[in-house]
């Protein structure tokens, strides 16, 4: 029941957040479950809120989700749908991974402006006698697109 609650929490959150009901897959006019921010990647630095940025990662948008791969890599925090909301020449986010293996979750919010993001994640982890919580912050490049090697 806990775990219900916090998704429709989540949810409700999101949808204020946005403004719209749909997450990123179904946004009008794009097509096969893609969103807004597909098929970008961005190179790039996360790390304790107010601290220097140590930790080097990339972030994917890819089929309607959003993922950190050194999430994914350290933790398997998978891919997970992405809300939009834009502002002017800027693209707000909000995406959540729940950790698979332990009651842990990730909330991301951030901006993507031309060919950089900006933003910040809060790590929730919940154990039955405390509630631990971080905030990180992240920022990044969007990566050169990779072309086929013609050999």
């Amino acid at each position: 029941m806990r775990r219900l609650l916090t998704k429709a929490t989540f949810t409700i959150t999101a949808l204020i957040w946005i403004g719209i009901i749909a997450p990123a897959e179904a946004d009008e006019g794009d097509a096969g479950g893609a969103g807004p921010l597909d098929g970008r990647t961005f190179v790039g630095m996360l790390g304790p809120d107010g601290k220097p940025k140590d930790v080097a990662d990339t972030f994917v948008f890819e089929n309607g989700t959003f993922v950190s791969k050194e999430c994914e890599l350290r933790c398997k925090y998978p891919a997970r749908p992405y809300f939009v909301r834009r502002d002017g020449d800027k693209t707000l986010f909000i995406s959540e991974t729940q950790c698979p293996y332990k009651d842990a979750r990730i909330i991301w919010r951030g901006t993507v402006d031309g060919d950089t993001i900006r933003g910040e994640s809060t790590w929730i982890v919940r154990r039955w006698y405390w509630t631990w919580e971080d905030k990180f912050e992240f920022e990044g490049r969007l990566a050169p697109a990779t072309t086929a090697n013609n050999d």
